[in-house]
């Protein structure tokens, strides 16, 4: 090797080891630093729980949550994370996990029934957030935020097909991959780069996760798994709901012109039967869009069928096994304004409270 090529080669180890460094310790997506069990088990005690933000496995944590709960529960909610506001005080009972994530798919959801399935877990009652998420596989096809646990979703749809099925095994092997393909990824430094910048650097593992102190101005997840806001985002005002709407990728989220999945209907009505034969209750929600966006989505110039059908379709499945339905998508039909939102989808806390009656049963 010429003397050029061992500066090169020199110059070369000081910044890999920088690469590989801030990859491992800063570690934006917790690759190398998953907390998710203690994080579970410190809200399964009963205490609010914090992580440092876009530092957890979302997933994983209700995962886990799902893994430790009483081998009964008198009710759970699922979906994305517009149901992750719904707490007991909502739904009427102590006895509540809200297993909602975001962004929660046609995947994750049947994941953790899977999961459910997996660990003996028993449910009286499950609120289902129907939501373009479970119904659009262009949504859903590309997600890999799943994968994981991708493994249980498929043993949830062998259960509801009726084929011969076991247990699933996981394999650790996938996840070393993703180590160490990460470990020198130039797009993990960049995503590690931004969290010190949005959040600073962590001093020590212990500052990744905690319980909730005093006056604490972050996120949280509450002891019955739900989720409480930033008090930073709790400040927002209708002005900036209206902002949100405006910058809200619809092409996206409500698939331009597209229809909901007949596949996602065919499970989605199997999943609901399944849960009606082991004598679940069902509760059908459907989470409004803040007026702001709900005016895009019904301009001229938009073209997106999915929404209509969507709780076309809600109203007709909740009609045929007689389940209860809370809420529309359509603000208006509940008077809802922009300040009853914390951005363009997620209702106010205390607007579910005035809202939606997860209470009583009809």
């Amino acid at each position: 090797m010429g003397k050029s090529k061992w500066l090169r080669f020199l110059l070369v180890i000081p910044l890999l080891f920088v690469l590989v460094f801030t990859n491992v310790y800063i570690d934006p997506a917790n690759i190398y630093h998953d907390y998710s069990k203690e994080i579970a088990e410190s809200v399964l005690s009963g205490k609010p729980t914090h992580f440092g933000s876009s530092n957890v496995n979302e997933r994983e944590v209700k995962h886990h949550i799902i893994k430790g709960m009483p081998d009964k529960v008198g009710c759970v909610a699922v979906g994305p994370s517009l149901v992750m506001g719904v707490r007991s005080e909502n739904v009427g009972t102590d006895d509540f996990y809200n297993l909602g994530v975001s962004g929660a798919d046609f995947y994750d959801i049947l994941a953790q029934f899977g999961l459910m399935e997996a660990y003996n877990k028993k449910v009286d009652r499950v609120i289902f957030c129907v939501d373009s998420y479970f119904f659009d596989a262009l949504l859903y096809q590309t997600f890999e935020r799943h994968e994981s646990l991708k493994v249980y979703a498929d043993y949830m749809l062998e259960i509801l097909n009726e084929e011969a099925v076991e247990k699933p095994k996981t394999s650790g092997s996938k996840e070393i991959e993703t180590k160490i393909r990460q470990m020198f990824s130039i797009v993990y430094f960049q995503a590690a780069a931004d969290h010190v910048q949005a959040m600073n650097s962590y001093v020590n593992d212990r500052e990744r996760w905690g319980v909730v102190g005093e006056n604490f101005i972050d996120p949280y997840y509450m002891p019955d798994a739900s989720w409480k806001y930033a008090l930073s985002y709790q400040k927002r005002t209708a002005m900036d709901v209206e902002k949100d709407s405006e910058e809200y990728n619809i092409e996206y989220q409500f698939s331009k012109g597209e229809h909901i999945s007949e596949y996602s209907k065919d499970i989605f009505e199997k999943l609901i039967r399944y849960l009606l034969d082991q004598s679940v209750e069902v509760d059908i929600f459907l989470s409004p869009v803040s007026p702001s966006l709900w005016n895009r989505i019904e301009s001229e110039e938009a073209n997106y069928p999915i929404v209509k059908e969507l709780e076309d379709y809600a109203e007709s499945i909740a009609a045929k096994y007689d389940l209860k339905i809370v809420g529309t998508y359509n603000p208006y039909d509940l008077e809802m304004k922009d300040e009853d939102f914390y951005d363009a989808r997620h209702v106010r806390h205390e607007s579910i409270c005035v809202y939606f009656d997860f209470k009583s049963r009809k």
